[in-house]
């Protein structure tokens, strides 16, 4: 997971291990299910969605709002995220765009058909 590790390296990655002890039970098991549908999988926009969901559930802790390094390290995730779903949508373009060309020279439209 080079992405992660380029994460943790970039500005001295910030996590206090009390944590998630510190969070209540339902919490916790909310933040674990999140993270477990976060995983990636073959459908890249889907991921990203989950992971958003997880980052949105992590500012709302009040740990995290309490805790203004914690704070700016999630913050920087949602950047580096948002930032990823801009480059997949354009990435999500032109793969469109390039799937429909290739369909064209495998099916093309046969006019004569439509003439008879």
């Amino acid at each position: 997971m080079k992405w992660f590790d380029d994460i943790i390296k970039a500005e001295g990655f910030y996590f206090s291990p009390v944590f998630i002890e510190k969070i209540d039970a339902k919490k916790k098991k909310k933040l674990k299910k999140l993270l477990q549908k976060s995983q990636p999988t073959n459908t890249m926009g889907q991921e990203m969605t989950q992971l958003s969901d997880l980052i949105s559930e992590l500012k709302d802790i009040d740990i995290v709002k309490s805790d203004k390094k914690l704070s700016k390290q999630v913050d920087g995730f949602d950047e580096k995220n948002l930032e990823i779903l801009a480059s997949a949508s354009e990435l999500r373009k032109d793969y469109e765009t390039l799937y429909r060309q290739l369909r064209k020279m495998v099916y093309p439209d046969n006019k004569k058909k439509d003439d008879k």
